[in-house]
Parts: structure tokens; sequence; C-alpha cells
């Protein structure tokens, strides 16, 4: 019987995954998929605090990736909105078009900016969050006691990205919180940091990570974005957006256009608190 609030499950649009160069097969149950460990030491997500609350009652609202794409366009909020939100720049001074089958030239493209996405990119569903590691504990004495506190800056590029959030849910267990999301039943979800480049160059270790799923540069790489690593697209970000620290989670198997809500146990201890509490020093005692 469907649970109140989960989304009903849709065939997998892809049997296989290739994942940093290793091939998956997508079963029935549940494929865990995690990126790079990060040393993360806590998580924030930054809201309405009733709409905090849910995520501790275990409900957890995934949206479609075009949601951000769309509050930049209709609130002029690049922070919180990103105009381009799965897509990728590229600065060209020439090139060839050749048929991929007969390699017969199609065309020759003067100098240019094109912007590039892949097919359904935008309806994944993705949940996003922000990060912190050491650099953002002021007072350590072990891994289960430390102080936190948020540098200014951080907290009013906080404040200017979300400007509707007034509380902070701290997850002072992120690996915990991390499972629990992957182990969200009939799903296949890959989470990771977002990686951050400066989009008005031509940044090869971006390109290379949207191609092989690597950051190290490899000569004489053939590059080939795919559909089925198209998830890729939605890990990276400009430089611009650095200081939110974010953190994702992508649901590969299905594709929405509205928001939906997702059932899962939340496990982690917590703090909820209003934002501006953030600023100051917050005793950590697990």
């Amino acid at each position: 019987m469907e649970k109140p609030g989960f989304p009903t499950p849709c065939k997998h649009r892809f049997p296989q995954l290739h994942i940093h160069g290793q091939l998956y097969t997508v079963p029935q149950r549940l494929l865990l998929l995690k990126g790079e460990n990060t040393n993360m030491r806590f998580m924030i997500k930054y809201g309405k605090e009733s709409h905090l609350q849910q995520i501790i009652d275990g409900k957890i609202r995934f949206s479609p990736s075009q949601t951000y794409i769309k509050i930049e366009e209709t609130q002029h909020n690049k922070g919180q909105g990103d105009l381009l939100e799965g897509k990728m720049k590229l600065r060209i001074e020439r090139a060839r078009i050749h048929d991929p089958d007969t390699d017969k030239l199609i065309g020759i493209l003067p100098p240019c900016t094109m912007l590039f996405s892949i097919q359904d990119v935008n309806n994944m569903p993705v949940f996003c969050l922000s990060q912190y590691n050491d650099d953002d504990i002021t007072s350590y004495i072990d891994e289960r006691n430390f102080s936190i506190a948020l540098a200014n800056e951080k907290t009013e590029c906080i404040k200017t990205d979300f400007p509707d959030a007034t509380h902070a849910l701290i997850i002072l267990e992120p690996d915990k919180f991390v499972n629990d999301i992957l182990h969200i039943q009939q799903h296949c979800i890959f989470s990771d940091k977002i990686k951050y480049y400066e989009y008005d160059i031509n940044p090869l270790q971006m390109y290379m990570y949207l191609a092989t799923g690597q950051t190290e540069l490899q000569k004489n790489t053939p590059l080939s974005m795919t559909y089925e690593n198209r998830y890729r697209h939605l890990l990276c970000k400009d430089m611009s957006f650095s200081k939110q620290q974010e953190y994702r989670f992508i649901v590969l198997d299905e594709l929405i256009t509205e928001a939906s809500f997702y059932t899962f146990s939340f496990t982690s201890k917590y703090l909820l608190v209003p934002i501006e509490e953030l600023s100051s020093l917050l005793d950590i005692c697990l």
C-alpha cells in the first residue's frame, strides 16, 4: 500500500549506470551511491521552522532541478536560484561539427559561448543543504564534544540567498543522515558535495568530471557526456555560489515536474535554532 506523501516509483529509465568507471545494474531494491568522503562535521538545512520540522518527522521534500532556474527567472534571486542549473558553458574560438556515424563535416561554428544541457536533467529530483567541516568548528575537544559558530560572511550569504529562511536545522551526525536518505526504499539515489568552477572560462576539470566522474586531468582522453551520467551536471556550479558549501542528493531513477515528499527515517542528532543563533557559539555534546 502506498504511503501518504510518498511518490509512486516510475519505471526505471535505464537498466544500468556507469558510476566512477564502474557498471551498476539498477535492481528493484535500493542502490546506494555516495560520492567522495567530504570529512563533514555537520550539515545545515535552512528554511522555515515548519518545513524543517517535516524533515525531522521523516518527510523530505525533493524538487525538480528546474525549480532553481525558475526562482532566478521569476524572483531574480541568484543564490537560491540559478539560471545555469544543470547547464554547462562552453567558450569556443572555432569548432567543427561532424556526424558521429559517418564523420561527415556538418558545419563550422564561429567564436561564441554555448550553453549545453542534457535531456531530462532539469526534471531530476534534488534535495540540497549545506555541509561544514573542521574550518567551522571554533573549539574542539573530541569528535563528540566541540563548539560551532559560522563566520559572519557565511551567515550573511545564507540570509541573502535564502531570504525566507528563519531557522536552521543543524544535523550533527551527517553520515547517519546521508545513509538515512540513501536508504529511501525503491529508489536509486546519489549524493555528493557540489564542485565549484569558474564558469567564465573553460574549466577543463569540470569537463573531465562531467565526462568521467573524476576531476584529475587526463591527456588524450575523449570526453563523452552521456544520458545515464547526466546527474553530474547537477553537481557543478559557478564559483559565485561557493559560500553555500552545498551538498546534494539526486534521485536517479525518477523524473518529476513538481516537488514530491519522500518518506525516510531521520536518526541523526540535531539542533533546530533560529538563524540568528548561528553567529553565536553553540556547544555540541553528542
